[in-house]
């Protein structure tokens, strides 16, 4: 029983290729707001699949199959090359740009330390499903939309911590309230796509700049007690 469960953990966590692929045909058809739908499916499954893989106990009792490397390569599809293909269909931005953030990524999911000891991630953890659907609603230059995205591209290598939402300790039931908000905010705006409210997409912003602004008080409060 414990076994089945285990492994029903993965072909959950496994779902999330097919999903990931599935939003890949909805964008080269041209159902791009569909395709961001299919995404946020994966999104969710993968912001519960570790929990139940820890309440399961997968190591134990499905030690056959590498649950983290399987994790990592379904969110390097679903968090990077679906939604970098699809900022590009819906605003054709330089391949070189979209390239170098997929080769920084590839970079950031094989990094064994890429998760902190105390829950923070390590470098930008390429939430480039976030990013691109901000672009695009913002319908930003291809200018300044490439040079954002090779700032975070250039983040995944830097030894800074991001906040991970769901694990890190410090203000986490703010973080979750506040998360919970911008996921509700998010759905809207999935909904509305690019005829989105200008006050809901700002308003959205609120979450971002908190998450990056504990981020960077969490890195300064690092410095600032390391000998």
């Amino acid at each position: 029983m414990k076994a089945t469960a285990a492994y029903g953990v993965h072909i959950l966590t496994a779902l999330g290729a097919g999903l990931g692929l599935w939003a890949i045909v909805l964008t080269y058809d041209g159902f791009y707001q569909e395709a961001v739908w299919i995404l946020a499916i994966a999104a969710i499954i993968d912001s519960i699949d570790g929990a139940l893989a820890r309440i399961t106990e997968t190591k134990e009792h499905a030690p056959k199959i590498d649950g983290a490397l399987m994790d990592n390569i379904v969110d390097f599809i679903t968090w990077t090359i679906a939604p970098l293909l699809w900022i590009y269909a819906t605003m054709e931005l330089p391949v070189w740009v979209l390239g170098l953030c997929a080769i920084a990524s590839a970079f950031g999911f094989s990094n064994i330390r890429a998760k902190t000891d105390d829950n923070f991630f390590l470098g930008f953890p390429s939430y480039w499903n976030i990013v691109v659907f901000y672009i695009f609603l913002l319908d930003l230059p291809s200018v300044f939309a490439s040079a954002i995205l090779v700032m975070f591209a250039v983040t995944i290598f830097l030894p800074v911590k991001f906040v991970y939402p769901t694990r890190t300790k410090y203000l986490r039931p703010v973080t979750l309230v506040l998360a919970v908000a911008f996921i509700l905010q998010l759905v809207a705006l999935m909904y509305y796509f690019d005829e989105s409210p200008a006050w809901l997409t700002y308003s959205s912003f609120i979450f971002p700049f908190y998450y990056f602004g504990l981020s960077f008080y969490v890195n300064l409060k690092t410095i600032e007690t390391s000998p």
